[in-house]
């Protein structure tokens, strides 16, 4: 199977938090920033580093990114920087761009000139820690170490109405089912007999690599 590759402009606390998130799960992460220092703390956890400033058109021609899966624009508190970058994104051809926003009008206005995707980190992680609390839904992604997580997981439709039992998951995929959370209740270590329902989500421990690949299904 063919890497996904990125490239994350921009590397701020969100944009090299994604970098590295992409980069730990097998993609080829290319990351841009004017600022060499920033780079540095990267490196060795991305796949290329490329010190320029990615608002000027020719930098932009040069990276090859067109042929890229994505690109996430992380500029912070420069709109006019991001607009740019977006703007020269579209053009190239790059098929998904996420834009990093302050604001709904900031939102509004990447959206405007081709952002596929708008993401108020700060926002969005508020209201999704706050929902977290309300419905009991800890486990919705706990980093353990740089390895290891425990996540929720949709269930594969290939995987509905059969067994615990029968579906061995931790042997055939080298992750434990810890619960399940239904629409009623969280059933916490369910019985091997358990028959997995279409509404059901699995909170699941693994190693990073095969949480990713049962995401994938």
């Amino acid at each position: 199977m063919k890497k996904k590759e990125f490239v994350v402009i921009g590397m701020g606390q969100f944009g090299a938090n994604v970098a590295i998130s992409l980069g730990s799960r097998g993609a080829v992460v290319m990351v841009v920033d004017r600022d060499e220092q920033k780079l540095e703390l990267v490196a060795d956890r991305v796949t290329h580093t490329i010190c320029a400033d990615a608002s000027n058109p020719e930098v932009m021609h040069s990276l090859g990114i067109h042929n890229y899966d994505g690109a996430i624009v992380g500029i912070g508190n420069n709109l006019e920087a991001s607009v740019l970058i977006t703007i020269q994104l579209k053009e190239l051809g790059v098929p998904f761009i996420m834009a990093k926003a302050s604001n709904d009008l900031e939102g509004r206005i990447l959206h405007k000139v081709g952002a596929d995707k708008i993401v108020f980190p700060d926002k969005e992680m508020g209201f999704r820690v706050g929902n977290q609390i309300m419905n009991g839904n800890y486990f919705e992604a706990i980093e353990l170490s740089e390895r290891y997580s425990i996540v929720d997981l949709d269930v594969p439709e290939s995987w509905k109405g059969k067994s615990l039992r029968e579906l061995d998951i931790r042997s055939r995929y080298g992750v434990s089912i810890i619960g399940i959370r239904g629409l009623e209740e969280t059933n916490i270590n369910p019985e091997p007999e358990y028959e997995l329902q279409e509404d059901d989500v699995l909170i699941a421990l693994g190693h990073n690599s095969e949480l990713q690949r049962l995401r994938e299904m």
